[in-house]
């Protein structure tokens, strides 16, 4: 989960970047791997994949179809495929997702619901 090592094999595809420094709010709707280091709120809707790094910040309603999750979640995330936790992840909210991946060291406070059902339901 080493989203922003040097030498990292893999990039994820990443088609956007909002960098450290970057902040934004309201309703951010993607295609493709956004990879966010800077701070969003309000709501984030995606068929694809959110690479939030370890100094990414979130206060959103977060509904995508993978997240990697490095930074800090204020609100509920939706997975429709999964959710990964890694040891530096700070979730303040619930999440649904068929398959939830945590880390030791990740911070979930809130509810989670694993249902393949529930995670396609929330589109």
């Amino acid at each position: 989960m080493g989203l922003w090592k040097k030498n990292s094999n893999s990039n994820h595809g990443v088609t956007s970047i909002i960098d450290h420094g970057c902040e934004a709010q309201g309703r951010l709707n993607f295609i493709g791997t956004v990879a966010m280091n800077g701070k969003f709120s309000g709501e984030l809707f995606s068929a694809d994949t959110l690479l939030l790094g370890k100094e990414g910040e979130i206060e959103a309603e977060v509904q995508v179809a993978v997240g990697i999750i490095s930074g800090q979640v204020k609100g509920n995330i939706t997975g429709r495929e999964r959710i990964e936790l890694s040891r530096t992840a700070r979730i303040f909210g619930n999440i649904v997702t068929p398959v939830l991946v945590l880390e030791e060291g990740a911070v979930f406070d809130g509810q989670c619901k694993t249902s393949r059902q529930e995670g396609q339901k929330h589109e």
